[in-house]
């Protein structure tokens, strides 16, 4: 038996904070996972929404490029003979591909047939026809005619839209954006989109130019004045239309861009579509990644980009799970702390158990002194200490003179009083590292360490005879309390724990017949 209770502790507040703090790490790394799943999932819709978009894009561009070839080939045979046809072919066309806002006629003019076509286009229903300049990036306002050998007028316009009669007969060799392109589709004899440019209704929109077939251009119905004059039919693009706005949404955070291959994506110059979804907010740009899909559309030698950017937000995410794993974290978080409260009130009571078995075990039930064993283990650790520390231990031995004639006189409720005073007076004139203890009966043991000399044994049975001498008082009766003492020293009376309160106990008795303490004599 130890001389103490073994250790066992409650809970502290840091299990508490521990456990709950795993098991939140625990919850958010699920949340986290969602949360990474959901991301996973915008990245994947982006690339799906790209593709579809594009093929969209695509697709129209692809068709209002076959329709500019069947134009040009139509027109290449009608000619100016039969231009009703050509406008009746563009209304249908247009009909089914809004994305088309006009399809027009260029003609290659030189400076010495310039008033042989003003001539033809007022005379056949055109009254007010002149080529002029205009300039696009300077206000948008018409020019005077630059003197040169060449010129490109608009002589054919279909849909004739109010207004705009006075397109007919642009130069367009002023507008340099336009020139390029036309320029570069004459030498290559292939479909080529202009930079993106403004409608005068507001709409942005692009030219595709490509030239008429020459061998068409023979004939008994020749569309130029000579067999020799070159022809470039375009087509303007109205971007907007390209667009299907309820089949393509713009999603909150995402941004929608296609831009022609001159120039940088953010230059609002090249920019032929943008759209913008609900912007995100500094706190979700702050959290969440961004992603960005980007492709070349496949039409006219590639000179538009698709770039769509989407910015991950709070409403991409799966709100739904994440308020039910927040629910299920809070609410296994209150059981996790319900259970460690209900484990510490169990753990309490096991060591109060455990202390109320161990005091059972180890003190004597009526005075609460040290019983026996736990008197035993004391003694064998105190020895143990003295012998390495090279010191004396004392062992006393009390009896109460006359206890017996007190319980069969007085009862033994006053005999048990007599106990509890006895040993309440011991232990008052004790050191805290001496031990009082019942041995059984009316006999009692201290053990003191670090003896001295005789005279301290002496001064402390002088003081414990004078404190035990006033008596007990009770029910108005002073019983008179008589000790007889014999002490026992380590080493000179032994090296073991039964030696010594032998030795101690025979003293005792011995004290019982003389009346007087019988000391050994300390070794000099």
């Amino acid at each position: 038996m130890q001389s103490s209770l073994p250790s066992m502790k409650s809970l502290s507040i840091w299990t508490y904070v521990i456990s709950l703090t795993l098991w939140l790490f625990l919850c958010f790394g699920a949340a986290v996972i969602v949360v990474i799943l959901n991301i996973r999932d915008v990245e994947q819709d982006l690339t799906q929404y790209g593709d579809a978009y594009s093929d969209h894009l695509n697709k129209e561009m692809v068709s209002s490029e076959t329709i500019l070839k069947g134009f040009s080939a139509l027109f290449s045979i009608v000619g100016s003979t039969a231009t009703d046809k050509a406008s009746r072919y563009v209304r249908q066309v247009i009909e089914t591909n809004p994305q088309i806002f006009a399809l027009e006629i260029i003609q290659v003019v030189t400076k010495s047939q310039l008033t042989k076509l003003v001539a033809s286009k007022r005379s056949n229903g055109i009254p007010n026809f002149s080529v002029r300049s205009f300039s696009y990036d300077s206000g948008r306002k018409w020019l005077p005619l630059e003197e040169k050998d060449t010129y490109y007028p608009i002589v054919f316009m279909e849909p004739m839209r109010p207004g705009s009669e006075e397109v007919l007969g642009l130069d367009m060799e002023s507008v340099p954006f336009l020139k390029q392109a036309m320029n570069e589709s004459l030498q290559h004899r292939v479909p080529v989109a202009s930079h993106p440019f403004k409608l005068v209704e507001g709409n942005l929109a692009y030219v595709v130019f490509f030239p008429i077939s020459l061998t068409f251009q023979s004939g008994n119905s020749p569309p130029a004045l000579t067999t020799q004059d070159e022809l470039v039919v375009e087509m303007v693009i109205d971007a907007v239309k390209l667009v299907e706005p309820v089949k393509f949404p713009v999603f909150n955070g995402g941004t929608v861009v296609v831009f022609h291959k001159d120039f940088r994506p953010d230059n609002p110059k090249g920019q032929l579509l943008k759209m913008s979804g609900v912007s995100r907010s500094s706190i979700e740009t702050a959290l969440f990644p961004a992603f960005m899909y980007k492709k070349s559309l496949a039409t006219m030698g590639e000179p538009f980009s698709l770039i769509v950017k989407r910015q991950v937000g709070w409403s991409d995410l799966n709100m739904g799970m994440l308020a039910m794993m927040a629910l299920l974290t809070l609410m296994s978080s209150l059981l996790i702390v319900a259970y460690l409260r209900v484990h510490q009130r169990n753990r309490v009571l096991q060591i109060e158990n455990q202390k109320r078995l161990w005091q059972l075990a180890n003190h004597d039930a009526l005075t609460g002194l040290p019983n026996r064993m736990l008197l035993m283990d004391r003694l064998k650790q105190m020895l143990a200490r003295s012998q390495r520390q090279k010191k004396r231990l004392a062992v006393m031995f009390l009896d109460l003179n006359d206890f017996k004639q007190v319980n069969d006189t007085c009862g033994h409720e006053v005999g048990d009083q007599l106990l509890k005073f006895v040993a309440e007076r011991l232990r008052s004139t004790t050191r805290a590292d001496d031990t009082v203890a019942r041995m059984s009966g009316d006999e009692f043991i201290i053990l003191i360490e670090s003896v001295e000399n005789r005279e301290s044994l002496e001064a402390m049975t002088q003081k414990i005879q004078q404190t035990l001498s006033d008596g007990l008082l009770t029910d108005g009766k002073l019983i008179p309390v008589h000790t007889s003492i014999g002490i026992a020293i380590f080493p000179d009376d032994g090296n073991n724990p039964e030696a010594l309160i032998k030795q101690a106990d025979m003293r005792m008795y011995a004290n019982k017949k003389t009346k007087s303490v019988n000391f050994v004599q300390f070794e000099q």
